[in-house]
């Protein structure tokens, strides 16, 4: 038998499925309505703080640098000036301080001593020679005194006084002889010592010996350094500088050198030489300065130098400001306007300390951002940052 269900429990069902539907209706309506509101509210946009600074107008000092290579204010070469001889003795190395003349090195002199022994017993034969003819002129000049007495008293006969004046004659001839064969035998000694001399090699300057090249056993050359010596009490550095700075430049100012081996340090050089003309091809000049050796500097090492050449005004802003523009290695700061960064490209001149000169791209009044930050780009919200 099929049961009945009674029409108020129908009615009673229905209305709450009604209600539940009713109120899941009126849930997605109210969602609905919240989305809307939260679409429709404007987006509030981050804006980053920022300092701002106005081009401010400074003196600028013009410099000129280049980069150059300290060098000894002189150096030596000691060279051989005989070749093909063995050396017997090299009395000094790399480092060692040497005064001029001091011996250095001393080659084999062998094969030169019997000719400079035998040159000597020439000499002591011909000053023997000599002094033979100069006893012999004295005693015929005194003979051919008397003779030529007695002769105009009438005491002896013409043949006598003629005989006395040829021998007196021969004797200045012997003597003029001797004296001549001395000067030509003490001529061959004195380049045979030469030659012996240059058997040891000499320090020329005084300095440091900067580079050896021969060891005791090495045959010598004549085209070949044995040594180098460097005069280091001074150092110099040497370098190119354009045509319109050089002109500028004078003997006896002063500049500053910066070696990096030194962690930096800057050193006080003088100029003491500028070069009387200019490079036609590369337009530049040569500037050389001096500067006293201290301690740690040595030749060859890399040096950085300035000098200044002038002063000048111009628009200068806080280095911190400026910025690289990737891809193109223009410089680029950026600017405030009506609370937006705006990119400006620039072009920079001298620097000084913390300030860069602007050549191109800014005016005086224009608010320059300082803030460097990842998050400032072109049109990026700003807002000018209180103290």
């Amino acid at each position: 038998m099929k049961l009945q269900v009674p029409e108020n429990l129908k009615a009673r069902r229905f209305g709450i499925v009604g209600g539940v539907a009713l109120f899941f209706l009126l849930l997605i309506f109210f969602r609905a309505y919240q989305q809307h509101q939260l679409n429709s509210r404007p987006v509030e946009v981050e804006k980053i703080p920022v300092e701002l600074v106005t081009p401010q107008v400074r003196v600028f000092k013009e410099k000129v640098s280049f980069v150059a290579t300290l060098e000894p204010e002189e150096q030596a070469a000691v060279v051989p000036k005989l070749g093909g001889k063995t050396v017997l003795r090299v009395l000094v190395d790399i480092g060692t301080p040497v005064k001029a003349g001091q011996v250095l090195a001393v080659l084999d002199d062998s094969l030169l001593r019997p000719q400079l022994a035998q040159a000597e017993a020439t000499v002591e034969k011909a000053r023997a020679a000599l002094s033979q003819a100069s006893t012999q002129l004295e005693t015929a000049r005194k003979d051919f005194s008397r003779y030529e007495k007695l002769y105009s008293e009438k005491v002896i006969s013409g043949q006598q006084y003629d005989h006395a004046k040829g021998q007196a004659e021969v004797a200045e001839a012997g003597e003029r002889l001797a004296r001549k064969q001395l000067a030509e035998a003490s001529a061959g000694l004195n380049q045979l010592a030469i030659l012996m001399g240059y058997h040891v090699l000499r320090a020329p300057i005084s300095g440091v010996i900067a580079a050896r090249f021969i060891d005791p056993g090495d045959t010598s050359s004549a085209e070949k350094a044995a040594f180098l010596i460097n005069r280091q009490d001074f150092l110099k550095v040497q370098g190119a500088v354009p045509e319109a700075a050089f002109a500028k430049l004078r003997v006896g100012q002063e500049g500053t050198v910066n070696l990096d081996a030194l962690g930096g340090k800057t050193f006080r050089g003088k100029v003491v030489r500028l070069s009387p003309a200019i490079d036609p091809v590369t337009r530049t000049g040569q500037a050389q300065l001096l500067l006293k050796s201290e301690d740690g500097m040595k030749p060859g090492m890399y040096a950085r130098v300035e000098l200044e050449v002038g002063e000048h005004q111009g628009l200068s802003i806080p280095r911190e400001a400026v910025g690289t523009l990737p891809g193109t290695g223009e410089r680029r700061v950026f600017l405030e306007r009506d609370g937006k960064a705006e990119t400006r490209t620039i072009r920079i001149g001298a620097e000084e300390g913390d300030r860069v000169e602007v050549i191109e791209g800014l005016a005086s009044g224009e608010a320059v951002i300082v803030t460097q930050s990842a998050r400032i780009g072109e049109g990026t919200a700003v807002e000018v940052a209180r103290p």
